[in-house]
């Protein structure tokens, strides 16, 4: 792998772990954070955002461990594609 590609790959990973916590920010927020009266989150709000991110996080690495398997089944049949 060539330099550029490893940087472009680079990119592409922080480009999606990016995406990936604005996304996690954003529904947590919404979900957790009733008002803006107190200059601090309350317990049931840091409660509440603890667990959204904790279940957040989780899901996105059972995602990514489902599209990791599927795309280790898919790269023989690609390579047949590819060579055919």
């Amino acid at each position: 792998m060539s330099n550029q590609q490893k940087l472009s790959a680079a990119k592409n990973e922080i480009a999606a772990f990016s995406d990936m916590y604005n996304r996690m920010l954003k529904q947590c927020f919404e979900k957790c954070v009733d008002h803006f009266h107190d200059s601090e989150l309350s317990l049931g709000e840091n409660t509440c955002i603890d667990r959204c991110v904790g279940k957040y996080t989780e899901t996105q690495a059972k995602v990514g461990e489902v599209m990791s398997k599927v795309t280790a089944q898919m790269q023989p049949a690609q390579a047949r594609w590819v060579e055919g």
